[in-house]
């Protein structure tokens, strides 16, 4: 349903128009060629068109309205009002927290000190050479929502095509990092946040690139450390290598060994490279799983079992639902 609290763009004068089809005679969208049309629905009151966007406009980006009547197109560029004028908004994390990363390094993440605007961060994001030359086409070339649902986390993707061996971009590019070489990614301060202010500053972190891990993540070299029964202690489990943060906050999870969820909490430890659980209640003297989702990765895209750099003929598994891999482990007294 539409954002009943969001403002109307109207037009008015538009009896003239013949188009029963109200998206037909105007056209609101994000970009000044008419393409990526913002949602919403349409009313007639008379002579004036109402549009009532489906979710609420940002302040302080542009929007883009074309009316076509029969005689004429009337083209305007329009602008929420700010909020309070104050920038607020920082980033105050990125990950991969390690300052040495794989070549093959597939995404980023952005964690923001307030809700950000729904804007894309393509334009915002770069990404230096050790010589401060700016690595032209690192980052994948589509304006698409890759926010969490509070829009305070945003991915960063690498071009997988550049990424990944044997496609035509990583062909004639290569990878956008090089192994032995540092790098800096720069995120400019005039990325919007949700009341359309700038952030407070711009953000810049160094790194360095190490050869890439193309070897599929391997259940077996992770370090589990089972807690007592009878306390709240922390389940922990090491890996060998950084993981995804983004995936491990919702592709690991612990359960009875007759299948009961168990409630309680993870923290990612440092340089994404530890997971541990600490339980809503005590823990029972008893056997526990944990349970792995298939969907989990590296910071290099490869996953359980399965690497990034698989042959591009080789069947791919199409069902619905994640494959679940399960860690046995005994709460003992």
């Amino acid at each position: 349903m539409p954002n009943r609290g969001a403002p109307a763009i109207v037009a008015t004068g538009t009896r003239a128009a013949r188009d029963t089809n109200l998206a037909r005679v105007l056209i609101v969208t994000v970009q000044p060629d008419d393409s990526v049309a913002v949602a919403g629905r349409y009313h007639r009151r008379g002579d004036r068109i109402e549009f009532q966007p489906m979710f609420p406009l940002d302040p302080g980006r542009a929007y883009y309205a074309r009316l076509v009547l029969p005689d004429t197109t009337i083209r305007a560029r329009l602008v929420v009002p700010g909020g309070n004028g104050i920038a607020s908004a920082t980033i105050f994390r990125s990950t991969p927290t390690t300052d040495t990363v794989p070549e093959n390094l597939l995404r980023m993440y952005l964690e923001f000190s307030d809700m950000m605007s729904r804007e894309s961060g393509v334009a915002h994001i770069h990404l230096l050479d050790d010589t401060g030359r700016e690595v032209q086409h690192a980052f994948l070339p589509l304006d698409g929502d890759f926010w969490n649902p509070a829009h305070t986390r945003y991915t960063v993707f690498f071009d997988p095509g550049r990424v990944k061996r044997g496609i035509l971009p990583n062909d004639e590019m290569g990878r956008p990092l090089r192994a032995g070489r540092a790098y800096t990614l720069v995120v400019d301060s005039t990325w919007r946040d949700a009341h359309g202010q700038p952030l407070t500053r711009s953000f810049r972190r160094t790194l360095v690139a190490t050869p890439a891990v193309i070897a599929p993540i391997t259940l077996a070299d992770w370090k589990v450390t089972a807690p007592k029964a009878g306390t709240r202690d922390s389940l922990t489990v090491r890996f060998p290598r950084s993981l995804d943060r983004g995936l491990l906050d919702r592709a690991i999870g612990v359960e009875t060994s007759d299948g009961q969820s168990v409630a309680g909490t993870t923290v990612i430890g440092a340089g994404e490279r530890r997971w541990s659980f600490v339980p809503t209640d005590a823990w029972a003297a008893r056997d526990y799983r944990i349970v792995v989702l298939s969907i989990l990765e590296d910071v290099a895209g490869n996953q359980v079992d399965h690497p990034f750099e698989v042959d591009l003929f080789e069947k791919v598994d199409s069902t619905a639902q994640p494959t679940r891999y399960t860690i046995p482990f005994t709460a003992a007294r």
